[in-house]
């Protein structure tokens, strides 16, 4: 597809990097260098503000500083060509880290922990987030920001004097982007993590890459870890026809289009997926890519789990709802047909490959599969996504690509955090099922005609109503209410509630006959619960059935 990154114009450079690594030092001597403006965000927080990060920081804590940042950052982009120099923490917001990659090229500025604890020695006290132990709350920053760092473009020593690292930066800046009025030809990383992969068999880690306009030269270095293996792609059919560009940039040695849809998770086409690999020799060392929506994700990823007893795994998710939540966390399998995802597996994926580009294809209903995940994330515990499906939601539907990947990249990482938490479910990673309980015994009482965000909107409003009883937020069910219809979600509909309770009673998460429920409590804030009662489920099932009364 066609790059629409403005980057070639007047690229600015953007330094990012931890607390000590010499941003602000080195990109004004960069800025001098170069002939361009230098920004000091920090600088620019305390001109709008008053307030130096520290006492920003103390005085409104640091969300409160964030939002000022993120003000900061809309005005420094507007500086065509400027050299910028980050906070530490300016990368964690999504919007922030796009609006800075399309001003310039990203170079993270990185030392070892003890020459940034050196340099910090003496600034501390101005350091609030680094003021308790600061050795350890050095590491633990850089854990958490390690991601947004690694999709920096380029990546620096920062050891050393400012003169050298500045000819460090100008040299990497020469031989990786070929100088600074270059065009810029392939895409761009927001987020490079490594991620547990928490698994016996296979590497220990996974890669998980975010971005935007990806091809073949972005994505290279992800299937490294695959040199001498011959890849087999399986794809889509209609994903493959819609974005050859993207599909071209994964090399294969063999490579099959099959049916989409939640039709085809059946026991048949499993069985041949696994019998086209083995006809064609492939080896255990040698990776499956799936490429598709969420179905295609579950039924190649089963099958790459089972052939051979496990092949590695790499997800290239072509839907926001994939994005957003099932190419994560290593659930693959397919539907019997009276319950879905009935027969599978945990078999976590090597690398999982997202470009928000890819979603430019979707048609309205799938893309709001995707915002039904993303707000689902939102209320199990992230209140800034919500705020954001609420504050961008509706423009993200209408081709907002800035919105739409920050609200899928947030979702993501909830997601990715509850899994590194409890891989195998046996506790928090329940809460992912938000909504789900309800919505897939209505998407198996329609025989799987109903769209899979549909169905989410539909479980969480009936969720919301048994909460509602239970001490939830008073407003809560109104905003998820208005929430949905503002995003085009049909509000109730018209089912069997017989069948909706005899799908139900199939749900693979039912313990010793007891149904176990999660219900948002507050925006960010659920519980699960095994003693729903029967009063209280018909009570639920009168909130989405048609012509109910209200």
């Amino acid at each position: 597809m066609p790059s629409t990154d403005p980057f070639s114009r007047d690229p600015g450079v953007v330094l990012v990097g931890l607390p000590g690594s010499g941003k602000t030092v080195v990109g004004a001597c960069l800025a001098a260098r170069l002939g361009r403006a230098f920004v000091d965000l920090d600088d620019l927080v305390e001109r709008r503000t008053g307030l130096r990060p520290a006492e920003h920081i103390e005085r409104h804590g640091e969300a409160g500083f964030r939002e000022a940042e993120s003000e900061a950052v809309r005005e420094a982009v507007a500086r065509q060509g400027s050299v910028i120099s980050t906070g530490g923490g300016t990368v964690l917001d999504p919007l922030n880290r796009s609006r800075l990659w399309r001003h310039g090229v990203p170079v993270w500025l990185d030392a070892p922990d003890p020459v940034l604890l050196d340099r910090l020695h003496a600034d501390l006290a101005t350091r609030p987030l680094l003021a308790s132990d600061p050795s350890a709350r050095l590491a633990a920053l850089r854990a958490a920001r390690e991601a947004f760092y690694r999709a920096a473009d380029v990546r620096v020593d920062a050891s050393g004097p400012v003169n050298a690292v500045t000819d460090r930066v100008l040299e990497r800046l020469e031989e990786d982007l070929g100088g600074q009025e270059t065009e810029r030809a392939h895409g761009r990383r927001l987020f490079d993590a490594e991620v547990p992969r928490h698994h016996p068999v296979g590497p220990e880690r996974a890669r998980v890459v975010f971005g935007r306009e990806l091809d073949r030269e972005t994505i290279g270095s992800i299937l490294e870890a695959f040199a001498g293996s011959m890849p087999s792609v399986i794809a889509d059919r209609r994903a493959a026809a819609a974005l050859p560009g993207l599909l071209a940039a994964f090399p294969a040695a063999r490579s099959l289009t099959i049916e989409g849809g939640e039709r085809s998770k059946r026991l048949a086409p499993l069985a041949r997926i696994l019998g086209w690999l083995a006809a064609r020799g492939a080896e255990r060392g040698d990776p499956v890519i799936a490429f598709g929506g969420g179905t295609t994700g579950d039924l190649v990823g089963f099958a790459a789990a089972l052939y051979v007893r496990g092949v590695p795994l790499v997800q290239v998710p072509t839907t926001w709802l994939a994005q957003a939540d099932s190419a994560l966390g290593g659930k693959v399998g397919i539907d019997l047909p009276t319950a879905k995802n009935a027969v599978g597996s945990i078999w976590p994926a090597s690398a999982v490959v997202s470009d928000v580009a890819a979603l430019r294809t979707l048609a309205p209903d799938r893309l709001r599969d995707g915002l039904a995940e993303s707000l689902k994330a939102g209320l199990i515990g992230d209140p800034g996504l919500w705020r954001l499906v609420e504050d961008r939601g509706a423009a993200a539907l209408e081709g907002d690509e800035e919105a739409r990947y920050a609200i899928t990249e947030r979702a993501a990482r909830v997601k990715l955090a509850i899994v590194d938490r409890d891989p195998y479910e046996s506790g928090e990673r329940r809460t992912l099922n938000l909504g789900h309980t309800l919505g897939h015994a209505l998407e198996v009482e329609s025989r799987f005609r109903l769209p899979h965000g549909q169905a989410v909107a539909l479980g969480l409003r009936a969720v919301a109503h048994v909460a509602l009883a239970r001490g939830a937020d008073a407003d809560l069910p109104d905003r998820i209410d208005a929430l949905l219809a503002r995003l085009g979600f049909t509000l109730r509909r018209s089912f069997d509630p017989n069948g909706v309770r005899r799908a139900l009673e199939g749900d693979k998460k039912r313990r010793q006959g007891r149904q176990r429920w999660i219900l948002p409590m507050a925006v960010g804030r659920v519980v699960e619960v095994d003693d729903v009662t029967e009063t209280e489920l018909d009570g639920a099932l009168s909130v989405i059935v048609e012509n109910s009364a209200p």
